[in-house]
């Protein structure tokens, strides 16, 4: 009996240690959050949100919150969010030399996440730090590959596009186990001892694409009404050609019956052609009509029908 309460004290004692043991290890990681299980000093797994346990004194574990998306900033730091917000400038960071062998201050920042926990923590030493080196490289490299006025204007698309490929490709190979979700150019500009001269090529760049638009539209006005009267001209002068053919044809066709008509008698065709043509002339001649044998007689004549004739 005394054996049997001993082993049944041990029991019991061993089952309040077992669960004094599993309390120890059991914890809550909240939605955002994950958390490393490292077994005696070595990564072993990712453990997701939810209720979850691991072994006190044989494991350990670090929590990070993994959903919140983290940023670097480069060229300058945010001191204050304010308002009004209070920057720092870091000119080294933000100096570049563009494909065209121009200065050019290039203020950006990198926004990820994390999405592999036990790379994050335990493969690169620093990620944070990997990642700007990584950054500041790698848009550099892309800047000195396109010319200024892409960099300066809103040409940012593909140079933003390609950084953010790029950087993403290294910290792959390096396992840093973070996703770049955006790089984003902020204030670009060049130097401020050649700042006037750039606003006053980025002046005259407007007033060439106004001038080009100015163009287009007044050519957009003139070339379409220079076109219909263009078309309009040739369609006078094929109505004027084809009726001065339709009048030829006629006139020849005219001549040709009169001819046959001369063939057949040419005395009364003759006589007949020139009463016609006394027709067409008398009415417009001033005609005297005289007696015979009063020609040698003086001419009464009053100019009837002319003007200034009542003076």
């Amino acid at each position: 009996m005394k054996l049997i309460g001993r082993l049944s004290i041990s029991v019991l004692l061993l089952l309040v240690l077992g669960f004094a043991y599993a309390s120890l290890g059991t914890f809550q990681l909240e939605p955002d959050e994950q958390a490393a299980v490292l077994f005696l000093g070595r990564y072993s797994r990712t453990l997701e949100p939810g209720l979850r346990w691991y072994a006190p004194g044989l494991e350990r574990i670090e929590k990070k919150r993994v959903t919140v998306t983290l940023e670097e900033e480069f060229g300058y730091r945010t001191i204050a969010t304010g308002p009004p917000p209070e920057y720092e400038e870091r000119p080294a960071e933000k100096r570049m030399l563009s494909g065209d062998a121009n200065l050019v201050n290039v203020e950006f920042v990198v926004q990820y996440r994390i999405v592999d926990l036990g790379g994050y923590l335990f493969k690169v030493k620093n990620v944070p730090q990997v990642l700007r080196d990584v950054a500041q490289a790698v848009l550099r490299e892309v800047v000195a590959k396109s010319p200024i006025d892409d960099v300066l204007t809103e040409v940012k698309g593909p140079i933003q596009e390609e950084a953010r490929d790029r950087i993403q490709e290294i910290l792959d190979e390096y396992g840093a186990g973070v996703l770049i979700q955006s790089v984003q150019l902020q204030d670009v500009e060049p130097p401020d001892p050649v700042k006037d001269a750039f606003a006053d090529v980025a002046s005259a760049e407007q007033d060439r694409e106004r001038l080009i638009l100015e163009a287009r539209g007044y050519a957009d006005q003139v070339v379409p009404r220079a076109r219909g009267e263009a078309q309009e001209l040739a369609n006078q002068a094929q109505a004027y050609r084809e009726t001065r053919i339709l009048l030829a044809h006629g006139e020849t066709e005219r001549f040709k019956a009169l001819l046959a008509e001369y063939q057949r008698a040419p005395e009364v065709t003759r006589e007949r052609l020139y009463l016609e043509t006394l027709e067409s002339i008398l009415p417009e001649m001033d005609k005297v009509i005289l007696e015979e044998g009063q020609s040698e007689k003086v001419l009464p004549y009053l100019p009837l029908g002319r003007k200034g004739a009542a003076q």
